[in-house]
């Protein structure tokens, strides 16, 4: 099978970035496969050398939330295909393409999609000119986020879809009544096992990705500063990190100056060094863009204990692998979580090896490419079938009829076969 894999491919710069690089090679074993990185640009290190004769490649579009996917967006509203939604919230993809095109009005789609009261809310957080910020506090936006995530118009009309947790596929089946796949994002964990770690202080924590609004760092600093040592903990950030003055800033108000490092993006290899040695991840994300973590994988893959938001996708995760704040008692748990840390409580640790078992458990490559290809398989037959009932069947039975009027005796029996078609394209995907 022909595919044209649309993502962006830095893997410094963006997780999603990270996930194609890691799965590149193992794509270009099971399919004929061409790379693009955004709606013009392409990538030819993957590109097959013979695509299979006489069939049209299905486009699989990779979307997140960021501006680093406007191009992909643009072509994945003009031409079908299949899309891998990362994220369930799109407002800051929405936000940053409706910028770049100048003439798409953001509040338009929000009252599209979801009536008046979405586009009012809308007027409440930007203006209709530039989208600049005008709200009022992070709870607006947060609240506007979880009730209007934006995602159905900018998936286009996909020939089917896949998520990576059972959040985003209940979100999605909300809005979409197409082909959905719910697979464990992948990530290839190094062999050997967790790195083992002396758990003394300092204790170092760690930070990877996009600092967004719903990362909760202002919130995190605030309560690492209530705790009863909170010199015993240092926090290096890495990845794209908005307002890192001030954030900095806030951390020398709380009483932490020179406690917190903004390192930015660094090599893979940097990265992956900084957490191995490190003995907290932070990974709070409320609210949730409603997908799996590739931070989180790559927290596991180096045993690394991490605190997660109890929600979305964290929140299906067993118990014993992450430590969970709840986002009603989020001061409270974080402050309770450091401290059990900082007491030298074992059993924070252990969650560390266990995600590392739980990631070769459920998140293999091999077993997400096989469950990918099986599915784009499904989708395009399927979506062949349509077209022949469609472009074939009708005018066969049309040409039939002497009169115009005629065509009524077939309309009750085309009206079941279609219905037929649409009932299998769906049943077999969505159980």
């Amino acid at each position: 099978m022909n595919i044209r894999w649309f993502s962006p491919l830095d893997a410094d710069k963006t997780e999603i970035g990270r996930y194609s690089q890691s799965i590149l090679p193992y794509l270009h074993k099971e399919f004929a496969l061409h790379v693009v990185t955004d709606s013009a640009t392409e990538h030819y290190d993957f590109e097959s050398p013979h695509s299979m004769l006489g069939m049209a490649p299905v486009n699989i579009y990779n979307l997140g939330n960021s501006y680093l996917h406007i191009g992909i967006l643009k072509l994945a509203m003009a031409q079908p295909g299949v899309v891998v939604l990362h994220d369930v919230s799109l407002l800051e993809l929405g936000l940053a393409y409706a910028r770049d095109a100048g003439d798409v009005c953001l509040r338009t789609i929000a009252g599209n999609e979801y009536g008046a009261e979405a586009a009012l809310a809308f007027d409440a957080l930007y203006d209709s000119e530039r989208y600049d910020w005008r709200g009022t506090s992070q709870q607006q936006y947060d609240d506007f986020v979880n009730r209007y995530p934006l995602f159905r118009t900018f998936m286009g009309n996909p020939m089917g879809v896949v998520v990576h947790s059972d959040y985003a596929r209940q979100r999605l089946q909300r809005k979409y009544s197409g082909p959905i796949a719910r697979l464990d994002l992948p990530y290839a964990a190094p062999p050997g096992g967790a790195p083992l770690r002396v758990f003394e202080p300092p204790f170092q924590m760690v930070f990877c990705g996009h600092a967004g609004p719903n990362r909760r760092l202002q919130q995190f600093i605030d309560a690492w500063s209530r705790i009863s040592q909170p010199q015993l903990f240092r926090l290096k950030l890495f990845g794209n990190i908005d307002k890192a003055q001030e954030i900095l800033a806030l951390a020398d108000r709380s009483g932490l100056g020179g406690l917190v490092e903004v390192v930015g993006f660094v090599s893979e290899t940097v990265l992956d060094e900084a957490i191995a040695q490190a003995h907290i991840a932070i990974n709070l994300r409320n609210p949730t863009m409603g997908e799996a973590s590739a931070s989180q994988l790559r927290y596991w893959s180096r045993g690394v204990p991490s605190l997660v938001s109890d929600v979305g996708w964290y929140a299906e995760l067993p118990d014993d692998v992450v430590v969970k704040i709840s986002p009603e008692r989020e001061q409270e748990d974080i402050i309770a979580a450091l401290e059990e840390f900082a007491a030298g409580n074992n059993a924070c640790f252990e969650c560390g090896s266990k995600g590392y078992d739980y990631l070769l458990e459920k998140h293999s490559i091999g077993r997400y490419i096989k469950s990918l290809q099986g599915f784009v398989e499904k989708v395009s037959e399927a979506r062949f079938v349509a077209a022949v009932f469609d472009d074939r069947l009708v005018p066969m039975m049309a040409s039939m009829c002497d009169d115009v009027n005629d065509s009524g005796m077939f309309e009750a029996t085309l009206g079941r076969l279609s219905g037929m078609v649409e009932s299998l394209e769906k049943g077999q995907f969505n159980q």
